[in-house]
C-alpha cells in the first residue's frame, strides 16, 4: 500500500497522496492546476516534492470514463492510460470517475468528517447518495451487494434543470438566454451561482463565487438571495435524486461549493426544498442529509480502491 500513489484531479485543484497501511491517504499535497501544463506535470511535482517511487496509482478524475483516453470535463487536460503508466513507471493503473471515488469513501467516513443537515435523522442501512457542486455537479451512488459495496457512477449533473416556484420562473428564463439549455450544473456548480446571482439581479456587479458566499454570510442582501434560492436548487434537486435510488442510507453533499455556504446550508431553505416532492414527504423525512467536511473524499475513496486492488486475487 505505501508504493501506491492516489490522485484527486479536479477541474480547478489536484490532490495527491500515498496510501498507508491503514487504507488512509497520507504526505497529501494540493496543487492549483493553473500552476502546472498538465496532469503529468502535476504528478511528476509530486513525485519530486515527496521523493516517492509508487509502483501502482489509483486516479480520481472529474470526468467521464470510457476507453484508452480519458479527458477532464472542464479543463482541457486529457491523457492515454498506457502511456501515462508507461512514463511514471506504474505497473498497475486505476481510473475512475472522481465521485466514484467519493461514493466508495463513505463507509469510511467517521462521524468527525460529517455533519447533518438539518435534525439528525437515524441512519439505516441501504442505498448512499453523494452530489457535490464544485467546478461542476457530480453525482454517485453507493450500492449495497452483500457484504460488498457497488457504486453507479453517472453525469446526473448534466440532467435537464428547470423552475418549480413561480418566483424561479423568470431566474431560468434569463439562465436558459445566457446558456441555451439549462441542466443542473449550469445552475448548482461554482460558475452556476455566478449565473444565478447574474440572473436574479443582472444591473448588479458580477462577482466570484467565493465573493457572493463571503457577502452572503456578511449578510449582504443581494448576495443573500443568490445563495438562499442556490440552497433551495441544491436542496430539491439532491431531493429528487434521493428518490430516484431510493437513498435511505443518506445523502452525502460535498464540493468546494457546498464547503464555502457551510453554514447557509443549515438554514431551513435546504431541507425544505429536499422533502418537497410529494406524495413522498415523509420517506424523504427520514433520509438523512450530510455534509462531508473533511477535504480529502476522493484521497479516502482512492485508498480504499487501492486497498481492495491489492486485496484481489490475481
Amino acid at each position: 500500500m505505501s508504493h501506491s500513489l492516489l490522485a484527486d484531479i479536479g477541474g480547478s485543484k489536484s490532490r495527491f497522496a500515498l496510501a498507508n497501511s491503514a487504507g488512509r491517504p497520507e504526505r497529501i499535497l494540493v496543487i492549483e492546476n493553473d500552476t502546472v501544463a498538465d496532469l503529468e506535470a502535476a504528478v511528476a511535482r509530486y513525485l519530486d516534492e515527496t521523493n516517492a517511487r509508487p509502483r501502482a496509482a489509483t486516479l480520481a478524475v472529474a470526468g467521464p470514463i470510457d476507453g484508452e483516453e480519458v479527458a477532464l470535463t472542464n479543463r482541457t487536460w486529457r491523457f492515454r492510460r498506457k502511456e501515462f503508466a508507461k512514463r511514471f513507471g506504474f505497473s498497475e493503473l486505476r481510473v475512475v470517475n472522481d465521485f466514484e471515488a467519493i461514493a466508495y469513501a463513505l463507509p469510511c467516513l467517521g462521524a468527525a468528517e460529517t455533519r447533518p443537515l438539518g435534525r439528525p435523522a437515524v441512519r439505516h442501512d441501504g442505498v448512499k447518495l453523494v452530489l457535490g457542486p464544485g467546478t461542476g455537479l457530480g453525482v454517485a451512488a453507493l450500492i449495497p451487494a452483500g457484504d460488498l459495496w457497488h457504486v453507479i457512477a453517472s453525469e446526473g449533473g448534466h440532467a435537464a434543470f428547470g423552475p418549480h416556484a413561480v418566483d424561479e420562473v423568470e431566474v431560468f428564463e434569463r439562465l436558459r438566454n445566457e446558456c441555451g439549455s439549462v441542466s443542473a450544473e449550469c445552475v448548482l456548480s461554482g460558475p452556476g451561482l455566478r449565473r444565478l446571482a447574474r440572473a436574479l439581479s443582472p444591473s448588479a456587479a458580477d462577482h466570484e463565487p467565493e465573493t457572493i458566499v463571503a457577502s452572503a454570510l456578511a449578510r449582504e442582501p443581494t448576495a443573500q438571495a443568490a445563495t438562499r434560492l442556490f440552497v433551495r436548487l441544491l436542496g430539491r434537486f439532491a431531493g429528487s435524486l434521493a428518490l430516484t435510488f431510493k437513498a435511505q442510507g443518506g445523502v452525502y453533499i460535498t464540493g468546494g461549493v457546498a464547503a464555502g455556504l457551510g453554514p447557509l446550508l443549515d438554514e431551513p431553505q435546504f431541507r425544505s426544498a429536499f422533502e418537497a416532492h410529494p406524495p413522498y414527504e415523509a420517506l424523504l423525512a427520514a433520509i438523512p442529509t450530510l455534509l462531508v467536511t473533511c477535504p480529502e473524499p476522493g484521497l479516502i475513496g482512492c485508498a480504499a480502491l487501492a486497498q481492495n486492488m491489492v486485496a484481489a486475487p490475481a
